[in-house]
């Protein structure tokens, strides 16, 4: 009977650490990082101001599920108190935005290039990213097979990152695919 008892408790604990280990090893994270030349930390608000130089600019950088760079003169970060979510960002221009989206529904990924005159927001309740003024962007399919490259611009670009979309207005928008030698692509 004891033996019974001990090889059901050992049971148990090893399934609860099986657990236990599965649930760590599916656990997501995304990590932020500030680069500046000067970081003003409103602690009452959890506002951080960053500031760059005119050969070294601010930059904002999320690492997780879609990574993104934000670089810029300045860049307002507003956060929890706990620093655990960034609630939003907003870079006065010139803007450098480099991100990377989650996959589509197909597994496809997608890096966008692009710089803006005026300014870009993050709003981490809607998941947009937001550039203003003279926006040239960049999109290219990863992995980097050559099928599809596009060229945008336009003096505002939204990209819905929860949605997988980029919305452009007013612009042009160039798309450059890959054909074979008999023309079919």
């Amino acid at each position: 009977m004891k033996r019974v008892l001990l090889g059901i408790m050992i049971a148990v604990l090893a399934a609860g650490a099986l657990t236990v280990a599965i649930a760590q090893q599916t656990r997501e994270t995304q990590t932020g990082r500030l680069e500046f030349e000067e970081l003003v930390w409103d602690f009452e608000n959890n506002t951080f101001v960053i500031t760059g130089t005119p050969g070294k600019p601010a930059m904002l950088s999320v690492r997780g599920l879609n990574d993104a760079e934000l670089r810029s003169p300045k860049i307002t970060v507003n956060a929890d108190s706990g620093l655990n979510v960034v609630h939003g960002a907003v870079a006065s221009g010139p803007v450098r935005v480099n991100m990377l989206t989650a996959p589509d529904t197909k597994g496809v990924r997608r890096r966008i290039d692009a710089t803006a005159q005026d300014s870009a927001t993050y709003d981490q309740g809607s998941a947009t990213v937001t550039m203003v003024g003279g926006v040239i962007a960049d999109i290219v399919t990863l992995p980097e097979t050559g099928d599809e490259a596009a060229h945008l611009e336009s003096e505002q670009i939204t990209v819905d990152l929860r949605a997988s979309t980029l919305t452009a207005s007013p612009g042009s928008f160039e798309v450059t695919t890959e054909v074979d030698s008999e023309g079919q692509q």
